[in-house]
């Protein structure tokens, strides 16, 4: 008997912020190979959702069994209202075989606050002061003006770099240069 190695599927199991997300939604808009599961609860599911989006409430005593439904080689963005639940409900379907799912990091709030569209009839802005969510945001907040403080410096580095300061008026000045010591 000829032994054959089994080919171990390779999952991923990833954490996408919302523009990701929304390019991983139009990029396989005509592919049926992506599902949106929103793990809220229904009464949730119905204030606010994403287009296309599939119910599964993660509290519910069904939610593995309905689980146990769907097919695990699909691909799977799964998200609630702040990213909490899907990140436990992303746990879960890794565990029990899914090839594919991505946790929408923030979860509708942060896809809010990032401009993207909901499902047509869903309500405008909803105000929350979620702790995790404020947080998510002001990492985030706090990264860009960290990035962008980077850059000037970085371009003050370069133009320092023969330790001659450019005036205006374009001449080089032969002074110390400012990022030296």
């Amino acid at each position: 008997m000829i032994k054959t190695e089994s080919t171990k599927q390779v999952q991923i199991s990833e954490n996408v912020f919302p523009l990701d997300a929304h390019i991983l939604i139009t990029e396989n808009q005509d592919v049926n190979d992506l599902t949106i599961m929103d793990v809220s609860t229904p009464g949730e599911f119905k204030l606010r959702h994403l287009e296309n989006a599939v119910n599964i409430d993660f509290f519910s005593k069904s939610f593995k069994s309905k689980l146990s439904e769907l097919d695990t080689d699909k691909t799977y963005l799964v998200y609630c209202k702040v990213g909490g639940r899907s990140k436990l409900a992303q746990r879960v379907m890794k565990k029990v075989g899914f090839r594919k799912v991505y946790n929408l990091t923030g979860g509708t709030l942060l896809w809010e606050e990032e401009g993207l569209p909901f499902a047509s009839g869903v309500q405008g802005r909803q105000l929350s002061f979620c702790p995790i969510f404020l947080t998510i945001i002001l990492i985030r907040k706090i990264k860009k003006v960290l990035q962008a403080g980077y850059r000037l410096v970085s371009n003050a580095a370069v133009q320092c770099k023969d330790k001659a300061i450019v005036a205006e008026s374009g001449s080089a000045v032969n002074k110390r240069c400012c990022c030296s010591k």
